[in-house]
């Protein structure tokens, strides 16, 4: 069979594969459990509900106002573009749910796609298929591909993987270049997590040329051009006339078009006219363009040299930032700590050791030094926040699976049957490194981290929705991990969710959780809060209820109820579920509420 016809069954392989897991999961046709997958599902139904393009104002989301999100719409126009070919033949509800449950798995076909190409111009097809079949393991391993995860992370892990697979050519062709300049800059224009990647490719292809001079003449103009023309036609595209001077340091803005305008066009122009002089003057040339790149940078936008999460306050830093689990240094303790970690770290260490191996030995160096470098900055960035982890698995994957099919092919050409290669198989899959840890982890039941799903899902059930429904609608307080599942299942708008541009939001929540009596009623007719959901099981709810045992989620925890909250019978009640209280804004009375039990 031939390697290209082998090359597409895998594929098919590994997206039949992602079905399967999730209809034996059982959640096939079903939203993804991550909070953001539910948020993202929420920014589409309003798009498709008639909310303009370019408003990415949450309206329920937040006090008064709503919560301006930082989400692109590039990452929405696939799925409602999906949405709107299946509505061609299915009823529009059917039609959505088939449209984020294929969106996901084609993000993987991305993946693929950017291994294969890479695998394929550095050692050709036979070895690809080795790195194929890694990618399609480790892929099912996250489930960022599974059908129903529609965060933005599986679409900007495709993008990166396509970047990397065109930009290990060795030949540098302008037109794959170009492509490569696209992908990263579709990429940044995404979320800002990929700032220090973009800039990690930008400065290789820099330097590359900078190095090599007349050679990649070609490559360093088409990265640059494509650079600039994604950033722009991204830009273009997604941001409002009047919000073009606007300056957002987490999202695509001014300050980010106009700095990587400013390093793409002047990267191609300097190769275009010094491609030829001596290296010094190649140099120098690169040196001014940082330089205008800086420039712009200060000018345009000098708050954004700054991390904008440290504008949040001590207390919600403490309260809310430093208990999500993604946000968290991959070495923070946890009740997994002894899986987690190795899961996360163990092939990025590996793929590390496997680069400076290959380099030092002279194979592939120019493609080596950029996955070190890329693998390098993903392992730094995960011991600040552990959501990075997943970027530095889809670096390594290259370098590994080049690794195993040299193993494979010098094996066989000793005639030796050696299984070296299964062994650089096995320390090349997160599982296996993970696997120890969990036989030691035992649930600690006091974290607030996505282990804790299950219990919220116990919290929350149709029942509540359905009185919720019933009811006039309102402002909600509830534990931030609540809010999108309520916006998604409710008419009724939250106060709070787990997204730094509600820190005025996620202010007023901590200050209403841990409210003592005699202040709780005031500062709810204050927030506009109409219902109160408490549920004794949520891992914030038993967090916060350590932090203060008189704030008032720990006294509805203790069924110490003011008269100014009223519990609503749920139909079907069950064990476990949340309790919906309504508030009272007209009580009045005058004693305080810590003599009410």
């Amino acid at each position: 069979m031939q390697a290209g016809l082998k090359a597409a069954l895998l594929c098919l392989l590994a997206v039949f594969s992602l079905f399967a897991t999730s209809f034996a999961q059982g959640r096939l046709g079903l939203v993804g459990t991550d909070n953001d997958d539910v948020m993202r599902l929420v920014q589409i139904k309003d798009l498709m509900a008639g909310q303009g393009w370019f408003d990415l104002t949450q309206t329920r989301l937040g006090p008064d106002g709503g919560t301006l999100m930082h989400w692109s719409r590039l990452v929405d126009l696939p799925i409602v573009l999906l949405a709107h070919f299946f509505d061609l033949f299915l009823p529009s509800d059917t039609a959505l749910v088939w449209a984020y449950s294929v969106w996901p798995p084609l993000c993987m076909l991305g993946v693929l796609a950017g291994v294969y190409t890479g695998a394929v111009r550095m050692a050709g097809r036979q070895a690809a298929l080795f790195c194929l079949l890694l990618a399609a393991i480790l892929m099912l391993g996250h489930y960022r591909f599974l059908p129903g995860a529609i965060d933005h992370h599986n679409m900007q892990l495709a993008l990166m993987a396509l970047a990397i697979g065109l930009l290990a050519d060795p030949r540098r062709k302008a037109g794959r270049m170009a492509w490569a300049g696209l992908a990263t800059a579709m990429s940044v224009a995404i979320g800002g997590e990929v700032y220090v990647f973009a800039g990690v490719i930008c400065a290789f292809v820099a330097l590359d040329w900078a190095l090599t001079g007349q050679a990649v003449r070609g490559g360093a103009v088409g990265f640059g051009a494509g650079l600039v023309a994604g950033l722009e036609a991204s830009f273009f595209a997604t941001i409002a006339p009047a919000d073009y001077t606007v300056v957002a340091c987490d999202a695509l803005s001014s300050v980010s078009l106009l700095a990587g305008m400013a390093g793409g066009l002047g990267l191609a122009a300097a190769a275009l006219l010094v491609s030829g002089r001596g290296m010094l003057a190649r140099f120098v040339a690169l040196a001014l363009v940082g330089c205008a790149a800086g420039t712009v940078l200060l000018l345009t936008g000098p708050q954004c040299l700054s991390n904008p999460l440290s504008e949040l306050s001590p207390q919600v830093k403490h309260l809310w930032l430093d208990q999500v689990d993604e946000a968290r240094p991959v070495l923070a303790p946890s009740s997994a700590f002894f899986q987690d970690v190795p899961f996360r770290l163990g092939i990025m260490v590996v793929a590390l050791i496997v680069c400076g191996w290959r380099i030092w030995r002279g194979v592939h160096v120019r493609a080596h030094l950029l996955f070190l470098a890329l693998i390098g900055a993903a392992l730094a960035l995960t011991f600040y926040q552990s959501r990075f982890y997943a970027f530095g698995h889809v670096f390594a994957i290259l370098p590994l699976g080049l690794w195993i099919a040299d193993l494979y092919r010098n094996g066989r050409a000793d005639g030796e049957g050696s299984v070296a290669y299964l062994g650089a198989l096995a320390i090349s899959l997160p599982i296996v490194w993970g696997v120890p840890g969990l036989l030691l982890t035992q649930q600690n039941k006091g974290d607030i981290s996505g282990g804790a799903r299950a219990e919220n899902t116990a919290c929350l059930g149709d029942e509540l929705y359905t009185q919720l429904n019933a009811l006039p609608q309102g402002r909600i307080l509830a534990s931030a991990d609540f809010g999108p599942i309520l916006l998604l299942n409710t008419r009724d708008s939250v106060l709070y969710g787990n997204y730094h541009r509600n820190a005025a939001g996620i202010q007023q929540a901590i200050t209403l959780i841990l409210s003592h009596p005699g202040e709780s009623e005031a500062l709810l007719n204050a927030a506009g809060i109409d219902y109160v959901i408490a549920c004794p099981s949520d891992p914030e709810t038993r967090f916060m209820t350590q932090q203060d045992s008189d704030g008032l989620m720990a006294r509805l925890n203790r069924a110490e109820v003011p008269p100014y909250l009223q519990a609503v019978p749920l139909p079907e009640p069950r064990s476990g579920a949340a309790t919906l209280y309504t508030v009272h804004s007209n009580w009045t009375d005058n004693s305080v509420d810590d003599d009410i039990s």
